[in-house]
């Protein structure tokens, strides 16, 4: 077996902005690709499965290596830019790579007239607040129906998909759980749980309740949550004989039960229990939320000092072999607004890899989840359908959180008309000529329907974008051009290939 080799070649002057040039032209091409509702898929080979279609803009940009290592480094710092913009907002990449491209351009025409790369770069760095202010202004905050179905419909590049999303974010609302998962069937199907949702099944399907549904249904139930892991029988005894005394046949523990004492539960034809031991990386604070949801508390003491003061009640659980849904938990309202509350306020100062875990525990606590079930005659379609989904959920949450501005590229174009940046007009042509229209000049607010190609204002007729999308674009894309016009030299492997 070879080793690669680790030393370095230094690449400097036309080579190397040659090689950035490239890179900004390679990313730009893919991601103009699929830009807009009238823009084409893109094809994705893969080694060891079939390959995939996508009009994704994640998924295209993240696939995109060349040889070349000056042009590839340069890809990367684009896509770096790109998937931030994603993660902040939820949608955006292809915008930030393709703003990233004018902007370049901008900038070394700027560098050829006789500006130093440092200039450049800090007027590149000044321009953002100013562009972030003039977005601010053209901002629609409150959003009636028809603009938050508008976004859903323009980010799911299709108006019955957009629909469907739209009836599903209006449900849940802003902080709302939404599972997006593959199903055989053909189609697009949603499910709406107004209950906290566990994404873990019944631990024993020996102790159904309901054979026929293949899952127990519990009304009026008490909700034993434990801790430490239950395996013999006098450990599970003292908890059952609490239960009972309490006048209830039936419980449904959240807790690692096995070995003898689950046979106990197995045998025990006069008890109607269920077991579901959550599969989650947080166990222990699903745990405290299932138990603040339903009035309970977290048991971790002796099972001889177990008291019904311990546990939680529910007006109905149903478990399947998958998922768990409480509805009517018994936990003090007040508490759990406060819990919430605590936890939006986390989730506004949240790093984007810490907004799942925040979103999640809210949309728990809040009893609101639906799971959208995307089906397809293949595996290929599935996938397409399902990254457009992702895309338009997180672009309504996204609207429903910082508002939306016209759509369609007018918002940065009329800013481009104001500030006097005309890279910022470019992402607004490009959708022009991606959809075969003339460009004519427009009123402020106004531009391009895309399908009909016909003039319209785009906030009137619901043609919008999520604002938060724009100004993470607009920040990403700067950051990283006045990065890239400031490098002088770069070191790039001599051998980029492993040799086995």
């Amino acid at each position: 077996m070879g080793k690669p080799t680790l030393n370095r070649q230094i690449v400097t002057g036309e080579k190397l902005q040659d090689g950035i040039a490239r890179g900004l032209g390679t990313i730009y091409e893919v991601a103009l690709t699929a830009y807009g509702v009238n823009g084409g898929n893109v094809a994705i080979e893969r080694r060891a499965s079939a390959p995939t279609i996508s009009h994704d803009g994640v998924s295209n940009l993240e696939e995109l290596e060349v040889e070349d290592p000056v042009e590839d480094m340069a890809i990367k710092v684009v896509k770096q830019a790109s998937q931030r913009t994603n993660e902040t907002a939820g949608d955006g990449t292809t915008l930030s790579a393709i703003l990233s491209y004018h902007l370049y351009e901008w900038a070394m025409g700027e560098i050829k007239a006789g500006k130093t790369p440092m200039q450049v770069s800090k007027e590149i760095e000044a321009n953002i607040p100013k562009i972030l202010d003039a977005i601010d202004k053209v901002t629609t905050k409150k959003l009636s129906p028809e603009l938050l179905k508008g976004a859903c419909i323009i980010s799911a590049g299709d108006e019955g998909l957009g629909e469907l999303i739209y009836d599903v974010v209006s449900e849940t609302g802003e902080y709302g759980g939404i599972n997006v998962s593959y199903v055989g069937s053909l189609g697009v199907s949603t499910n709406i749980v107004r209950g906290m949702y566990v994404p873990s099944g019944y631990l024993d399907p020996k102790l159904v309740n309901d054979l026929d549904g293949n899952r127990s249904v519990l009304e009026e139930v008490p909700v034993i949550i434990l801790s430490s892991t239950i395996t013999r029988q006098d450990e599970l005894l003292p908890i059952l004989e609490h239960i009972r005394t309490h006048t209830f046949q039936k419980a449904v523990f959240f807790a690692d039960i096995t070995g003898d004492a689950l046979r106990l539960l197995e045998m025990n034809r006069n008890f109607d229990a269920c077991v579901v031991k959550p599969q989650a990386n947080n166990y222990e604070i699903l745990l405290k939320d299932v138990a603040l949801y339903t009035g309970g508390q977290v048991y971790s003491g002796a099972p001889a000092d177990f008291k019904m003061e311990y546990a939680g009640k529910a007006q109905k659980v149903t478990i399947t072999q998958r998922e768990t849904t409480i509805l009517g938990g018994y936990g003090e309202k007040e508490e759990i607004d406060k819990v919430v509350k605590d936890l939006k306020d986390k989730l506004a100062k949240a790093e984007p890899q810490d907004r799942p875990f925040l979103e999640g525990r809210i949309a728990r606590l809040t009893a609101n989840v639906a799971t959208i079930y995307v089906g397809g005659a293949s595996a290929v379609e599935r996938g397409e359908v399902k990254l457009r989904v992702d895309d338009a959920v997180c672009a309504a949450k996204t609207a429903l959180a910082g508002g939306v501005v016209p759509g369609g590229g007018v918002c940065l174009r009329d800013i481009a008309g104001k500030l006097g940046l005309d890279y910022l007009r470019m992402p607004y042509l490009d959708l022009l000529a991606n959809s075969d229209i003339d460009n004519e000049k427009c009123a402020d607010g106004c531009g391009y329907n895309l399908k009909t190609k016909q003039i319209c204002n785009m906030v009137d007729n619901y043609l919008v974008d999520p604002a938060i999308v724009v100004r993470e674009a607009v920040i990403n894309s700067h950051s990283v051009v006045s990065k890239l016009i400031t490098t002088q030299l770069a070191l790039v492997y001599k051998d980029r290939e492993w040799n086995f």
